[in-house]
């Protein structure tokens, strides 16, 4: 199944809108979404409220909201010691790992994630996971949290749906059979993934068991540029966006290899050929703590490799998507920085490292967009950007790919109908 979605024969993604004849209505019912709206990383919080919008304004009067999954109530949580657990984490073998993360999972969840969960869902009528990497087993991380709620929803019968999600290939037996259980007992109505992997992974791991296959749908914080007004300026100079991830977090989410100190020696160098080459460079993190720890710690470099680079610190997801809009061009690994990116229009060169990147951007025919650090040499990133400027797609195809969002939040609206 081919994912370019601007192949015209054979799209993966369908606009057209689900109806089901005599269905009960939705409208004017609680709907709960499962997902980390509140994580320090903004993309989340972005995905999250495009979600919710979305989702109210297709059913009306439904009263939508997200339960974070980590017990969180709003932005602008710390993070304290999660750059930390990050960086000792990666560094232990998988088999300590997992021993070590077991009684923190176990005191969390009795004494912080179900109560939180059972107070969420009070007087609710239909829950919602999604949307995100949810489905990962990362130290059995999601796994607990994703069984504790999917037991909760079960508990009261409730009609579930995953939806926009990404689900990883490499489980451990312990958190696939922790999920598979409580799945086994859920009122599963409808799966829908956000890629084809994560489509072969979820019917390999699950769906096959249950007869439920997932569905393919767009990400929705592709839906970022209507739920945030922002208005895009009239530019006066080029200003180039450099969203900064940690190298830790690279390490820790996927297989890329650097070396110490190679990220942020490419960071510095970048911002000098912009600056060289006339670009204002404007400085950002999506929020995690791990990046905005590395922006600090390069800060005076990028400072002196450019002068009039431009630090910017968002702390809400309406303010991530307002520095994106702002941009002429951007350069980032975090995927919902690109996604924003691209709902506003803005030409971005993806930064390789998670698979889950490298299917988004096949899926909106830009996969020559994506590069590798160890195969981008600093000096050739301006001419890389006015490349990617040249072939990024117009106004008319971006509409469609919207579209497409929209009309797979429709069929998710049919499947909480059924």
């Amino acid at each position: 199944m081919t994912l370019n979605a601007l192949d015209d024969h054979t799209l993966p993604f369908s606009c057209a809108t689900v109806t089901r004849k005599g269905a009960a209505s939705v409208a004017g019912r609680s709907i709960r979404l499962f997902n980390v709206k509140y994580s320090p990383n903004l993309g989340d919080g972005v995905l999250s409220e495009c979600l919710e919008e979305a989702l109210a304004r297709r059913l009306g009067a439904a009263d939508v909201a997200s339960i974070d999954l980590a017990g969180r109530e709003a932005y602008g949580g710390s993070g304290a010691g999660r750059h930390l657990a990050l960086s000792v984490l990666n560094n232990l073998p998988q088999p300590v790992r997992r021993t070590a993360v077991r009684l923190p999972l176990a005191l969390q969840s009795r004494r912080k994630w179900r109560p939180h969960y059972k107070t969420g869902l009070k007087a609710c009528d239909a829950v919602v996971i999604g949307g995100g990497n949810l489905l990962a087993d990362l130290d059995l991380n999601f796994p607990t949290k994703l069984a504790l709620a999917l037991d909760e929803a079960a508990r009261r019968d409730l009609p579930v749906a995953f939806y926009g999600v990404g689900c990883a290939a490499r489980w451990s037996d312990t958190g696939r059979h922790m999920l598979a259980r409580v799945l086994a007992r859920t009122d599963l109505k409808a799966v829908f993934v956000r890629d084809d992997a994560s489509r072969i992974n979820w019917n390999r791991l699950f769906g096959h068991a249950l007869h439920v296959l997932a569905e393919l749908v767009r990400d929705p914080g592709l839906l970022a540029s209507e739920t945030y007004r922002a208005a895009r300026p009239i530019s006066v100079g080029r200003r180039v966006g450099l969203g900064i991830m940690s190298d830790t977090a690279v390490r820790y989410h996927s297989d890329v290899v650097l070396r110490p100190g190679e990220l942020a020696d490419w960071y510095v160098a970048a911002a000098s050929a912009l600056c060289q080459d006339g670009a204002s460079v404007v400085a950002f993190t999506n929020g995690s703590p791990e990046d905005k720890a590395m922006l600090a710690a390069i800060a005076e470099r990028l400072e002196a490799a450019a002068p009039s680079v431009a630090f910017v610190e968002p702390r809400t997801p309406a303010e991530l998507c307002e520095t994106i809009a702002g941009l002429d061009r951007l350069i980032a690994f975090r995927m919902h920085a690109i996604i924003v990116a691209y709902s506003y229009g803005v030409p971005a060169l993806a930064l390789h490292w998670d698979p889950k990147l490298d299917a988004f951007m096949a899926s909106v025919g830009l996969s020559e967009q994506v590069v590798a650090i160890g195969n981008a040499a600093p000096s050739g990133i301006p001419r890389r950007l006015d490349a990617a400027a040249a072939v990024f797609p117009s106004e008319r195809r971006r509409e469609r790919i919207l579209a497409e969002t929209r009309a797979g939040i429709g069929r998710l609206a049919a499947a909480l109908e059924v």
